[in-house]
């Protein structure tokens, strides 16, 4: 146990730098559940090679502050998806990708998590212009890759809770 302190510092930095991510679209999927559509310059699926072993990577917002890489358990309001890529469309990007969202409120320091209602999410975006998110990817041995910022509008959020489900 006295290594791991010892073996997390030694993390190789990974000289990827940070890639652009431009919003499209939000729709609702479920009653909890929304689809963020966003754009990139950079296949996020394959940020590492092959052999770096890549552990998987998610779109993490917060709904809690302007940054959104704050470290998820110490938030109160929060969201994440894993991504998958579609198909680019009509984007002058060459890469879109698709995000499954689920606001949730976390509790007891992020051990637990709650599904936030159409209620509270509406009090909590009312107040904010905009959601930041960011696209983490960690791989073995190596320090996380964090993307640029993507902003969802909060607006574009509230008009989806508005159509109901």
């Amino acid at each position: 146990m006295v290594m791991l302190p010892f073996l997390w510092g030694c993390a190789k930095d990974h000289n990827i730098p940070p890639v652009n991510l431009d919003y499209l679209e939000v729709s609702r999927d479920s009653e909890h559940s929304y689809q963020v559509r966003f754009a990139s310059d950079a296949d996020l699926l394959n940020v590492f090679k092959p052999e770096d072993s890549t552990i998987g990577g998610l779109l993490r917002c917060s709904l809690s502050s302007n940054n959104a890489q704050n470290e998820h358990y110490t938030e109160q309001y929060v969201s994440s998806g894993l991504i998958y890529a579609v198909q680019p469309g009509s984007t002058l990007k060459p890469f879109v990708f698709n995000a499954s969202l689920i606001f949730v409120e976390s509790i007891n320091e992020g051990r637990s998590r709650r599904t936030l209602e159409a209620r509270e999410l509406r009090d909590i975006l009312s107040a904010k212009p905009s959601v930041p998110c960011v696209y983490i990817s960690p791989a073995y041995g190596f320090k996380p890759f964090v993307s640029g910022v993507l902003r969802i509008p909060a607006r574009d959020i509230l008009r989806e809770l508005d159509k109901g489900y």
